[in-house]
């Protein structure tokens, strides 16, 4: 049944937004209650008057602009700034639909307003905070990889390659070198329970304990990094670290938690090896378990964090490391750095273009 005139009335301004019709020259002919409040003036007074006060300002120059897209689509979406009845510049979104007569002829147009300023002023502030939250994270990036060594130590019996992908602008892998005045040299690597900001922190932290305690014994070099953690008071945030010695054809290792290495002998066969430790910060009187292995002429030494095994086989990351330990197996005899391309290669087929969850950190070591 249709509506009679007061019905359609009643609907007409019951309608939270504004409804209004007018002529080409934006002469109002109706509007709605809605559209009352937001001018700020009664129905009656807008009936038969023009939003523009004169025929060159930008209310006029926005309705000759609407009525050439009306004439040519019929219908116009947009967004305007008008003014509301306190004085108060509000974005709108508007849709116009042109009105002919019986013979085609256009004779003026409907359209409905939405006030959205509260929305979009959200929406602004939100993507400023937005932009600040990336320029923030993308300096914190470039720290963290201003931190990392710049370059591989080049020493006479060792080949050496690293690579490392972060999961988010502020990994938490961490590695370093440190050479010492008679050619021994301490890597690190290490791993922060999670990635961004807080875990760019303990990287940063860890880096600077390192360089100053590099020449101490490795597990005095852990004791004392664990407690510095500790003593930072961030919650549940601790740190998985490796520290490898080499001394001339010697290798010792000690680790904080940190997954498994592989060590592949002259003769081919491939070792894993894993030196149990709790992880630096989670407890006063950590634990720490250390490995020595002969680093003879050919042997090689794959260390990597447990990002590269979820690269293989997000499922089962044990699978993804027992495919490491294979292509290792067969590659081991190249250079450092063909041998981490080769592994990279390995695990990146396997992952089938899946984005990595967690940060990848890959070292070769090679004795020459």
């Amino acid at each position: 049944m249709p509506l009679d005139a007061a019905q359609y009335r009643e609907v007409f301004d019951r309608v939270h937004d504004i409804v209004y019709v007018r002529d080409l020259d934006g002469v109002i002919i109706d509007i709605n209650e809605a559209g009352a409040r937001f001018f700020g003036r009664a129905k009656e007074e807008l009936i038969g008057q023009t939003l523009h006060r004169s025929s060159d300002d930008e209310q006029a120059r926005s309705l000759r602009a609407t009525n050439d897209l009306l004439l040519l689509q019929g219908v116009d979406r947009s967004t305007v700034e008008l003014c509301n009845g306190a004085g108060e510049t509000r974005i709108v979104e508007a849709m116009t639909a042109l009105m002919r007569d019986d013979r085609g002829e256009a004779r003026g147009a409907y359209g409905v307003m939405r006030d959205v300023t509260d929305a979009v002023v959200l929406q602004r502030s939100l993507a400023a905070a937005n932009e600040r939250q990336k320029q923030e994270l993308e300096q914190a990036r470039l720290v963290q990889q201003a931190l990392l060594p710049q370059h591989v130590p080049e020493l006479p019996h060792l080949d050496i390659a690293v690579r490392m992908r972060s999961a988010s602008e502020v990994g938490g892998d961490y590695y370093d070198f440190a050479v010492g005045a008679d050619g021994t040299l301490t890597i690190a690597m290490g791993d922060v329970i999670g990635h961004g900001f807080r875990a760019g922190i303990y990287g940063a932290t860890a880096k600077s304990y390192f360089q100053t305690l590099s020449y101490a014994p490795p597990r005095e070099i852990l004791e004392t990094m664990s407690a510095a953690f500790r003593n930072l008071g961030i919650p549940s945030l601790y740190m998985c670290l490796m520290l490898v010695r080499i001394r001339e054809r010697q290798a010792s290792i000690v680790g904080a938690g940190m997954p498994a290495f592989f060590v592949r002998h002259r003769d081919g066969g491939v070792d894993r090896v894993e030196v149990a430790g709790t992880p630096l910060g989670a407890q006063r009187k950590p634990e720490f378990e250390g490995r020595d292995i002969e680093f003879d002429a050919g042997t090689a030494m794959l260390l990597c964090s447990d990002g590269l095994a979820e690269l293989c086989d997000e499922e089962q990351p044990e699978r993804g490391e027992a495919a490491i330990r294979t292509c290792f197996s067969e590659v081991a005899d190249e250079r450092a750095e063909q041998t981490l391309a080769r592994v990279l290669d390995c695990a990146d087929s396997r992952s089938a273009g899946r984005p990595p969850a967690d940060d990848v950190t890959i070292m070769v070591i090679r004795a020459t």
